[in-house]
């Protein structure tokens, strides 16, 4: 049942006749057992009127550490319903949650029915202060249930451990043992310093609490074996009875604060354990290339550090069913309910199953993975096998795990999506290059055979036997540059689809050069060509017709930015250790700009027109470095010798020549 108190509130009337929505609803947990029932009615209001929730408590100076941890199962909770959670500091709770509702500009605040109860009876109880004071929200008051926390003085001594009294009763033996021996030689006063001493041992190894029992058990002890009248708790001296007490105050102070101390080293530790393995895990993450990888790892290290099974869906379409892609143990299974809350959960992207506000009886909690709005994927863990329920410690791992898988798998979606842009944007870019490739260079022979045909036709018996030879040469001539360009289209195609099969045959450097040149014999008519190698080089084993069209490449790119009556080089050695074949063709012409020499070998990258007024298609180079990469070799643009011209570099590889070339 639930009560609203302070109704009439100075709303504007436009909220009140309009039904406008409240900007934000909040909800105060206390630490006790209707925490839990007060973030699900919060989450379910808020889920009614559309509104931005949080859930709050306002830390008190005294930190009690079950009320904490019941305070942060709480916030575990209302972060898996999708609110949020703040720890508010303050003077007192209603001037803590007061002026945070109005820096907030709460319209709604949420508290559970409270009394006070065992000695504070006459203290008004936290909803009736807050109705008394002035607010611009609603006060909703939730019972819960009858069910209410009773005052328990001894409640924390309660859980004590064997190990803490054990340890408070040895120090304290070893106390009184040696200030039995050294009664002789110490005054009173200093004895005391043994107990204090016991005190802080006790505080070190196991606490607060069995430095507090320490601390009244050497205060006993102290008092009845060393202060007159001997084994007496009564003190019969005044000057006694003022250092027994100003003992048992000094070892109820150093005990807290030692205990103190060494809850905070202990927290310490544990943060800094959390906080590596946290670390590992982020690294972990971050090596991971690809979105399998990093699944396998969220996975792996869930199943690892809560010992429960885990389970991570996802679907092929927006609108495709969850498919089970990857499980810890192998072979774990979904049934018809469980299947049904993941669909929920992903349509709600809201936690759904165990321990949550939806189908809470279930044994898996199921997780959507979303960013942006973008459903990644559902992670499913089988926390009903953790007996009790989990920890507010292992909630907060959960959210940390998840949280950075999701950023994990994000960054490689984008990775993934800025990957297939670019190659799109490259693809792009080479089919513009393609289209005006073909435009520029099937268009320009086609239309000198178009010409000098035409002219056969029409001028036949005008023309003489030198002219009409002249016309065939010249159509004979560009349908070969159109068959070499052609060419060129199938080989880019066949190296791009990797069907190029490598054929290899034993052959000389001299029949490849001389083939390849005699295919140029026409376009190297105007110039003059040069070769030099040692008559002993070994024979290569290669595919003849993919080096020779590569040679047929290089020579005709050479030609074709040589000037009329330039001279070719091509010179060719072997390497000290006669593993490699080096081959450079160097021409005279206008060289290559630094920064273009790696450029030229990619497809539809050319250097303009050449010095005899034709321009390249931009294939034959990387056709070139194709073919040679294929056989492990290897090509470069180097400079000319003194700076004039271009070098082209071929490396392949000899490392066959010792084989016999009769035994294929």
């Amino acid at each position: 049942m639930a009560s609203t108190l302070s109704e009439k509130r100075d709303h504007p009337a436009s909220d009140r006749t309009q039904g406008t929505a409240p900007v934000s609803l909040l909800v105060a947990l206390s630490g006790g057992a209707q925490d839990s029932d007060l973030v699900r009615a919060a989450h379910r209001m808020a889920a009614r009127d559309h509104l931005r929730w949080r859930a709050v408590h306002v830390q008190p100076a005294r930190d009690d550490s079950a009320r904490r941890l019941r305070v942060e199962q709480g916030f575990a909770l209302a972060t898996r319903l999708g609110g949020d959670t703040r720890w508010l500091q303050g003077e007192g709770w209603a001037e803590a949650l007061l002026d945070y509702a109005e820096s907030q500009k709460v319209r709604t605040l949420i508290l559970g029915r409270s009394r006070p109860s065992g000695w504070r009876f006459w203290r008004h109880s936290l909803p009736d202060r807050l109705a008394r004071r002035e607010g611009s929200f609603d006060l909703v008051v939730m019972s819960g249930g009858g069910v209410r926390e009773r005052w328990r003085p001894r409640a924390r001594w309660q859980a004590l451990r064997w190990q803490e009294p054990a340890i408070a009763i040895g120090t304290t033996l070893v106390a009184l043992g040696l200030s039995w021996g050294l009664e002789a030689w110490l005054e009173l006063a200093n004895l005391s310093l043994l107990f204090l001493g016991a005190v802080l041992a006790s505080a070190t190894l196991a606490g607060t609490r069995a430095a507090m029992a320490s601390a009244i058990l050497g205060f006993l002890a102290f008092n009845f074996f060393f202060t007159r009248p001997r084994f007496s708790l009564v003190v019969g001296e005044q000057e006694q009875l003022l250092t027994v007490t100003f003992f048992l105050l000094v070892a109820i102070v150093v005990g807290k604060l030692a205990g103190s101390g060494r809850q905070r080293l202990v927290a310490l530790r544990a943060n800094r354990e959390h906080t590596h393995r946290l670390l590992q895990y982020a690294r972990a993450l971050s090596i991971a290339t690809d979105w399998g990888q990093v699944r396998r790892v969220g996975v792996s290290t869930l199943e690892r550090w809560l010992s429960v099974p885990v389970i991570f869906l996802e679907a092929d379409a927006p609108h495709a069913p969850l498919t089970l892609r990857q499980s810890l143990p192998e072979g774990v299974s979904l049934d018809q309910a469980a299947e049904d809350a993941a669909q929920q959960c992903r349509q709600t992207r809201q936690a759904c199953g165990f321990d949550t506000g939806e189908q809470s009886e279930l044994p898996w909690r199921f997780i959507p993975l979303h960013e942006h709005g973008r459903l990644l994927g559902v992670v499913g863990l089988k926390l009903a096998v953790l007996q009790p329920s989990p920890t507010a410690d292992q909630e907060a791992l959960i959210d940390a795990l998840i949280r950075q898988l999701t950023m994990a798998l994000q960054r490689t979606r984008l990775v993934d999506e800025l990957s297939a842009s670019r190659v799109s944007e490259e693809n792009e870019r080479l089919r513009s290059a393609l289209l005006s490739s073909v435009s520029h260079d099937l268009r320009t022979p086609l239309s000198s055979i178009i010409g000098s045909a035409s002219s056969l036709r029409d001028l036949d018996e005008q023309l003489g036997d030198d002219d009409k030879r002249e016309l065939l040469d010249s159509i004979l001539s560009e349908s070969e540059r159109l068959d070499r360009y052609i060419q060129n289209l199938l080989d880019m195609t066949r190296l791009g689809q990797g069907r190029l099969k490598i054929e290899r045959d034993w052959i000389s450097l001299d029949d490849l050069v001389g083939s390849a040149l005699q295919r140029l014999a026409p376009a190297l008519e105007a110039l003059s060509v040069a070769r030099d190698w040692p008559g002993d080089l070994p024979l290569l084993h290669v595919h003849p017709a993919l080096i020779e069209q590569a040679l047929v490449n290089i020579i005709d790119n050479a030609a074709r930015y040589s000037p009329p009556g330039g001279r070719i080089a091509i010179h060719g050695e072997p390497s000290a250790d006669r593993d490699w074949l080096t081959l450079r063709i160097t021409d005279q012409g206008p060289g290559i700009d630094p920064e273009q020499r790696d450029a030229v070998f990619d497809m539809f990258v050319t250097g303009g027109e050449g010095d005899r007024g034709r321009r390249g298609s931009g294939l034959g180079l990387a056709i070139c470095r194709g073919m040679i990469g294929a056989h492990g070799g290897s090509v470069a643009a180097l400079p000319g010798p003194d700076g004039q011209g271009t070098t082209i570099e071929v490396r392949l590889p000899l490392s066959a020549h010792e084989e016999d070339p009769d035994a294929d």
